[in-house]
């Protein structure tokens, strides 16, 4: 088929992988959920938090000015003196941030109120280093066209992922074994990527950091670098003060419940093989097959997203004794809120601002957003209990996402009005509210007389998905097929 080729082609095998690497870490947290104590998955949930924390903290912005300042020029010379400055700053604050994080331990440690997270530092300290020098070195792959080595990669790394989750869990009931595995995983990745990069362009020195050159990527990476860590407090936040508020079993019912699920794969793979597409397009002032591009792009999104969460919050019961078990079941409510954050991710309106060097916006819109979210944290938490600062985090990632709409379609010049086809977008909502309320119906059906979760999952989970696939083929095959003949 036509439409599995080129740019389609590359986002539909990312797409494959994901879908493999996704359920393979669905997997991974349902062991770890099923076979751990609340106590002793709340302190890996704390071990994941200090990384991701860390993680966004110092990357500065660097991810994005690898992809921006590499597709920028075809001057092997000069994209060599760009990726190495880049790489460079990236490995001095990630061995900075892996002081810090050593040197805070017992801040942390008091935070949490979680003696067993002493064991733990010297595990997870350098985790941020290597996580941002591979997601960096996967996005050189992407644009020397090597999209399809990285999924078969990535899939290969997954299983083996799994493969130690289930020893460690199961087995020996031991959360060392998995962390230990975590760094290891990172180290391998990193080190594997660089080696095939170099061999297909150039070696990256990291200690050639060209000082003249790094004005102009800061200032173009620390807006873009706040934006995201902002974007990444935002989301975080609330667990943050769950963290703090609550005991360590209560902080793994929310933070398990709060796991951002990935229903936007199909869009995040697409958005990987385009981004640098979309670059150029800015570059060379091309709004009209911009607009083309990012149009499709939207199209594909909302088909696929609103599907599987719609879906997923008609049968969020099912699906958080599925996932996670019995003892989660308390934290169906944040599942439901969350997925609605799911539901607008799809969207990710950054990234024309990104691509389009707008990043001094998109460190103001998102530092406006944490502290709003900051602040309604509190006030709902205050209003609504233990499920305030989700709500909070709902309701200020939809302003945010609004607002980030609108400049973004500005950025195309043209309007978000005329980004989507409403009369199509409208019909497909109907189409998402009749099927849901026939599968509701259903649902309590099957409870009545008996059925277990894990059938009435399976069965209505894969008629509603199937259903709203089914009729709205033709529509999905033609935003590809549009997609496949940019370049």
């Amino acid at each position: 088929m036509k439409i599995l080729k080129g740019n389609s082609g590359n986002s539909v095998l990312l797409a494959i992988v994901k879908v493999f690497t996704t359920v393979s870490g669905i997997l991974s947290t349902m062991i770890m959920s099923h076979a751990l104590s609340l106590e002793l998955y709340g302190t890996f949930s704390q071990t994941n938090l200090i990384v991701t924390t860390a993680t966004n903290l110092t990357a500065l912005g660097l991810i994005d000015a690898v992809n921006y300042f590499y597709n920028r020029s075809n001057d092997e010379s000069v994209q060599k003196a760009y990726i190495n400055t880049i790489m460079g700053f990236q490995a001095i604050t990630g061995v900075i941030a892996g002081l810090l994080i050593i040197f805070l331990s017992n801040n942390l440690v008091d935070y949490f109120n979680n003696p067993m997270l002493s064991n733990f530092f010297w595990l997870i300290a350098f985790r941020p280093l290597f996580a941002n020098l591979n997601v960096s070195l996967q996005y050189l792959q992407v644009s020397i066209g090597k999209a399809k080595s990285v999924a078969v990669r990535n899939a290969g790394f997954a299983i083996l992922r799994l493969a130690v989750y289930a020893v460690a869990a199961w087995v020996l009931h031991d959360i060392t074994i998995v962390l230990i595995a975590f760094l290891a995983f990172e180290v391998i990745i990193t080190i594997f990527f660089a080696w095939t990069f170099v061999k297909e362009k150039f070696m990256i020195k990291l200690y050639e950091i060209d000082w003249k050159k790094a004005k102009e990527i800061l200032g173009y990476s620390i807006p873009m670098g706040i934006y995201v860590l902002t974007n990444s407090l935002c989301r975080d936040i609330d667990k943050m003060l769950i963290g703090g508020w609550y005991s360590t079993d209560q902080y793994a019912i929310y933070t398990n419940c709060a796991t951002l699920l990935p229903f936007d794969i199909i869009s995040a793979s697409f958005l990987t093989v385009l981004i640098p597409i979309l670059t150029r397009y800015f570059g060379e002032k091309d709004y009209i097959h911009g607009r083309i591009l990012f149009k499709n792009y939207l199209k594909i999104g909302y088909y696929t997203s609103f599907t599987f969460t719609i879906a997923c919050m008609i049968l969020s019961k099912e699906m958080v004794l599925f996932l996670y078990g019995e003892k989660y079941l308390s934290g169906q409510s944040i599942f439901i809120i969350y997925t609605v954050v799911d539901m607008i991710k799809f969207a990710n309106m950054s990234i024309v601002l990104s691509v389009s060097g707008k990043t001094s916006t998109l460190m103001v819109c998102s530092l406006a957003s944490l502290v709003a979210n900051a602040g309604c944290n509190i006030v709902f938490y205050n209003v609504f209990g233990f499920v305030g600062p989700a709500i909070a985090t709902v309701f200020v990632t939809v302003i945010l996402t609004m607002i980030l709409a609108d400049m973004s379609a500005k950025s195309l010049e043209t309007s978000i009005w005329k980004l989507l086809d409403w009369k199509e977008f409208f019909l497909f909502a109907g189409e998402l509210i009749g099927m849901g309320s026939v599968c509701f119906i259903l649902k309590r059906m099957m409870e009545t007389v008996g059925a277990k979760p894990l059938l009435i999952l399976c069965i209505l989970g894969a008629a509603y998905i199937l259903g709203i696939f089914i009729f709205n083929k033709k529509k999905i095959i033609t935003a590809m097929k549009e997609i496949n003949n940019l370049h």
